[in-house]
């Protein structure tokens, strides 16, 4: 079987998790930036929707950058 894979990457605003989003990454999309803030895009929201499109969350990991914040890789069967 071959899998393709997708990464969610995301900053919080803030040094504490608010649930706001600073900036937000689908593989090299920028859904959120600073200077576009994006209401209506949640990371939980983000996250159902790509399960609901067959995704699988696969692994998180914390950015060494000393930002707060992280990686979400998810992968599916490949047709």
């Amino acid at each position: 079987m071959k899998w393709e894979y997708t990464q969610l990457r995301f900053v919080p605003r803030g040094k504490s998790w608010t649930g706001e989003i600073e900036e937000l990454w689908l593989d090299d999309r920028q859904l959120i930036s600073r200077s576009h803030p994006q209401r209506n895009i949640t990371l939980v929201g983000l996250m159902n929707e790509l399960g609901e499109q067959g995704w699988e969350l696969m692994t998180y990991a914390q950015p060494f950058t000393g930002y707060h914040g992280g990686c979400y890789t998810f992968k599916r069967a490949k047709e």
